[in-house]
């Protein structure tokens, strides 16, 4: 007689069950960049505006205020620089949730902000070459090589196109992005698109300066994050 056990189907092995990759960037992390970029990118212009005179347009006249506001002028623009890397980071969450329902509108928006942060850092290390310059005892001199530096095609095409565009062609299809999709409240999106607006078009025309409403925007997301229980980036 056949033993039929011998026959038999193996049993099937349990799976294993599949630990989910932790996230890239959580809520708190999430948290911390956009609402401390913010803060130290607000900080600086809102700062500019009401610890310093008025910005003149010769160089040697703004080499000679930085001489005269040194401390002021190097504490504010190291603050702006410290907010890149945490305003990159909270680009990437905003970006990665219009992913989950357009992937390529939040592709090309981080894409593109990430470009904007990179020529964001070149101009804030031009910005801070002036106060060494500042300190030469020839204004004039250091004048026309900050002159000279604005100017070059190289350093144009290295930073401040990719700051221009980057940032506001990103910005805008950020917000686009965050209204179409629905991931956040509509306000949130509205008023990143009203500051990225005035700030680049208009120029910041008013009394008050646009960067309170960017940090408004950047809270309110913050707080979303915090209530949402899904991960910001996976890996």
């Amino acid at each position: 007689m056949t033993d039929l056990r011998a026959h038999a189907l193996p049993t099937s092995t349990p799976a294993t069950p599949v630990t989910p990759r932790r996230p890239l960037i959580g809520p708190r992390l999430a948290t911390v960049a956009l609402v401390g970029g913010a803060l130290l990118n607000g900080a600086e212009s809102i700062g500019m505006n009401l610890l310093l005179p008025e910005r003149p347009e010769a160089i040697s006249d703004q080499l000679r205020l930085v001489a005269e506001h040194e401390a002021t002028f190097t504490a504010l623009t190291v603050s702006g620089i410290l907010a890149i890397p945490l305003m990159a980071i909270g680009f990437l969450v905003l970006a990665q949730h219009v992913r989950t329902r357009s992937s390529r509108l939040g592709t090309a928006a981080a894409w593109l902000l990430m470009s904007g942060m990179w020529g964001f850092v070149g101009i804030h290390l031009m910005s801070l070459m002036q106060v060494p310059f500042a300190r030469s005892g020839d204004l004039a001199g250091a004048a026309g090589a900050m002159e000279a530096a604005q100017q070059d095609p190289v350093l144009g095409v290295l930073f401040m196109a990719p700051f221009l565009f980057g940032t506001f062609v990103g910005m805008i299809l950020l917000a686009v992005g965050l209204l179409k999709t629905g991931v956040m409240p509509r306000w949130i999106p509205l008023t990143m698109l009203t500051f990225i607006v005035v700030d680049f078009v208009l120029r910041n025309p008013g009394p008050v300066d646009t960067h309170w409403l960017w940090i408004a925007a950047c809270i309110g997301a913050a707080r979303f994050l915090r209530r949402d229980d899904q991960p910001a980036v996976t890996a």
